[in-house]
């Protein structure tokens, strides 16, 4: 009987599987990003629905703004590119990650990347420039006790919480096996 709890408890606290993991995954890896970032930032923007639409008119799973799915599109040549295109999982998922992706690659000189671009990505570059400890520059621990702004120190928080959460908790997922066992040998 409480091997039964326990493992009724057990299925009922694991991430349940979404629709978008097998494209989260796939533009992870093809962008070179840790998808359970992505799966993270995803769970953190929208709670996986693509039709979430921000106060300042973030769209979709990864509440990307027009300015960067615009410039997304331009970058990578996407004929006919319209605001809304962003409500698509795979476009949405495809414009955020490339985002998230140039913001990490801004920050590589730091201790920790992920710190400063999820930073970025929730409250601008210039706000994030504003953080850099001058004495310390590439200290992530310096860079998050200088956030003003403590919904996107929260922001950053959570999604890092997050993410380390799924890296144990998907790791026999079959989207998510290969990258977890990545994770474990790289530690």
């Amino acid at each position: 009987m409480v091997g039964e709890i326990g493992v009724i408890y057990w299925r009922m606290h694991q991430p349940k599987e979404s629709p978008y993991d097998p494209i989260i995954v796939a533009v992870a890896r093809e962008q070179g990003v840790d998808p359970f970032l992505i799966r993270a930032l995803v769970w953190r923007e929208s709670r996986f629905r693509p039709e979430m639409l921000g106060n300042a008119q973030e769209r979709g799973l990864m509440q990307v703004t027009p300015a960067v799915g615009a410039e997304w599109a331009k970058a990578n040549k996407v004929p006919n590119f319209q605001t809304d295109d962003l409500y698509n999982p795979w476009v949405n998922i495809r414009a955020g990650t490339w985002y998230l992706n140039h913001a990490l690659e801004h920050w590589t000189s730091t201790d920790d990347p992920t710190t400063f671009a999820l930073a970025e990505y929730n409250a601008g570059r210039t706000n994030a420039l504003r953080w850099v400890d001058p004495a310390n520059p590439s200290d992530h621990v310096a860079f998050l006790n200088n956030i003003t702004l403590p919904t996107t120190r929260q922001y950053v928080e959570t999604i890092l919480s997050k993410r380390d959460e799924y890296q144990t908790e998907l790791a026999h997922n079959r989207w998510y096996r290969d990258d977890a066992q990545s994770v474990t040998l790289s530690r």
